[in-house]
């Protein structure tokens, strides 16, 4: 079966990660992904694209005009009839865009979408009525896949009948535990330049719904009551000059670290203390599975698929989302007591080797993909 999956990336983030992963894994079950990769003309190699031939896997850039571009749907679908390809599978609103506004009829293959979650929008913009034409679009496809189950009652999928929405876990591949990692020790020399306590690191978008300015702010509080702590933020993005200011502002330079963007970040967890994910909004983020592979003790938002992941705080510490006083005093909860931290520690790499695997998540998807294959060739014979 061959499968052409659609992204538009904005960079190596969790929808990212979980594709390449998936692909991998499909690859592993004898099925032929491809990754359409989307960008404006002109655009060079995005990250995702180089990553993705890093791992051996088949990637095909896609440049066209950005918007509504119904010439660039077109020439997406004719390459993808020519190569072979069985389903149509996108993972972002462009992509579900651009085929779920074809017919049914002019398409002529299934379409599945995975809808990974939503960025942080307020007051009119364009990325509204992205959204807004993204929930059309959502209603033409013969699937779609949501992180967790919380998703279901989302308004935006309200009118996806109940049998074309399949909750499908987020997976990782499983390490051998008896291989020593040659990694570089890039996270080590991060924590040199900011001393020896006890580390934190958050990982991810620099972006408002990402919660950043809260853990800043929790960190700054330990920091005043005398504890050894510090902080270390893995990522990019358009928040950086108002996270800077904070740290300014709270004298904290010698305490927090953000040093940018770092390829394939979650290797180096740990080299950490303590993970933190303090979002205001998730779907299923691969860098929280990630941090439970890695057997780091975690502290996290009570947001989207979080606490279902962590099993409703039996594999992490869960706190209220966009509240510091919380957010701080589960960090100090694990500095001190690092037995009971060891605990939820045991039982999170338990729980994402049981359910949370690139395996299990791809078997789920081809599932799916054999489901819908059936159904749409029927349809079309009518």
């Amino acid at each position: 079966m061959r499968i052409l999956h659609v992204l538009d990336s904005g960079g190596m983030y969790g929808a990212e990660v979980m594709l390449l992963h998936l692909m991998a894994a499909q690859e592993e079950l004898g099925l032929t992904p491809i990754l359409a990769s989307i960008g404006e003309i002109g655009m060079p190699d995005k990250a995702v694209e180089v990553e993705a031939r890093k791992r051996g896997l088949t990637v095909q850039p896609f440049r066209m005009r950005a918007g509504f571009n119904l010439a660039g749907a077109l020439h997406l679908l004719g390459w993808a009839r020519e190569q072979g390809v069985q389903v149509l599978h996108s993972h972002g609103y462009k992509g579900n865009i651009l085929l779920g506004m074809l017919p049914r009829r002019l398409r002529r293959l299934p379409l599945v979408v995975t809808v990974h979650g939503w960025t942080w929008t307020g007051g009119l913009s364009r990325m509204m009525v992205y959204e807004w034409l993204d929930a059309l679009c959502l209603r033409r496809a013969q699937a779609v896949a949501i992180v967790n189950s919380v998703m279901r009652s989302h308004p935006r999928l309200q009118a996806i009948a109940g049998h074309r929405l399949h909750v499908i876990n987020n997976g990782i591949p499983l390490a051998d535990t008896d291989k020593e990692s040659s990694e570089p020790p890039l996270g080590q020399e991060i924590l040199d330049s900011v001393g020896q306590g006890t580390s934190i690191v958050a990982l991810g978008r620099l972006s408002e719904e990402k919660g950043l300015l809260f853990l800043i702010r929790a960190v700054g509080e330990l920091v005043a009551m005398g504890r050894d702590v510090c902080l270390v933020i893995l990522g990019e993005g358009p928040q950086r000059p108002e996270l800077e200011q904070l740290v300014e502002q709270l004298g904290l330079s010698a305490r927090v670290r953000m040093p940018g963007f770092v390829d394939d970040g979650t290797r180096f967890l740990s080299c950490f203390s303590i993970f933190a994910l303090p979002s205001l909004t998730e779907g299923l983020p691969m860098v929280l599975l990630e941090a439970m592979e890695a057997g780091l003790p975690i502290v996290a938002s009570r947001v989207g698929g979080i606490p279902e992941v962590l099993d409703h705080g039996q594999c992490g510490l869960l706190v209220p989302a966009g509240e510091v006083a919380p957010l701080r005093d589960a960090l100090l909860t694990l500095v001190e007591n690092s037995e009971q931290a060891k605990i939820r520690v045991q039982r999170a790499r338990a729980r994402v080797r049981a359910q949370y695997s690139s395996e299990a998540m791809a078997q789920r998807y081809l599932t799916v993909y054999q489901q819908i294959m059936n159904e749409f060739q029927g349809a079309c014979s009518l």
